[in-house]
This record gives C-alpha cells, sequence and structure tokens, in this order.
C-alpha cells in the first residue's frame, strides 16, 4: 500500500492537527483503468504519539498500515473515506 498523507492530533473534527506527511495527490499511470484510494481515521491513544519512520519518510510504497495501527496502539477506524480514479487521459 502507497501512503499519501498522515496526520496525528486530530480534535473534535478539527482537521488542523500535525502533518506526518504531506498529501500527494493521486496519479495513476495511463492505461491502468481505476485506482482505490482510501482515507481512514483511527482513534489515537493519550499515551502514545505517532510518528514515521526514517524510512517510512523516505518512501511512498510499501507501507504497511497495519502494522502502523499496531505500532501506536490505534483503535478504529472511527471514520473513511474512499474514491476511485484513474489517469485523464484513459
Amino acid at each position: 500500500m502507497q501512503q499519501h498523507s498522515q496526520g496525528k492530533n486530530f480534535m473534535n473534527g478539527d482537521v488542523r492537527g500535525i502533518e506526518l506527511s504531506a498529501y500527494t495527490r493521486p496519479t495513476p499511470p495511463k492505461d491502468t483503468g481505476l485506482h482505490r484510494y482510501q482515507f481512514i481515521v483511527f482513534e489515537q491513544p493519550d499515551d502514545k504519539t505517532p510518528s514515521l519512520s526514517p524510512q517510512e519518510k523516505s518512501s511512498l510504497g510499501n507501507w504497511d498500515p497495519q502494522a502502523f495501527v499496531q505500532r501506536f496502539g490505534l483503535t478504529g477506524p472511527v471514520a473513511s473515506l474512499q474514491f476511485l480514479t484513474q489517469n485523464h487521459k484513459d
């Protein structure tokens, strides 16, 4: 799975939390059909502060969301959004 954006410390609907990785817009390659993108919100425990490892920061690909959720004890998901998109030339 590829990460396109991460943040932490969103409080009561306030989306001005701390950015862990900048948003990267979808750019599906030409002739590859539809691609699915998801935004998933988890509850963050008070005693842990999520962060990205140097490897996670340097690479968007090969990211393991389940390992990230387990490493920081996140619960949920409490909200999600999913959409499909394709290359504008298809």
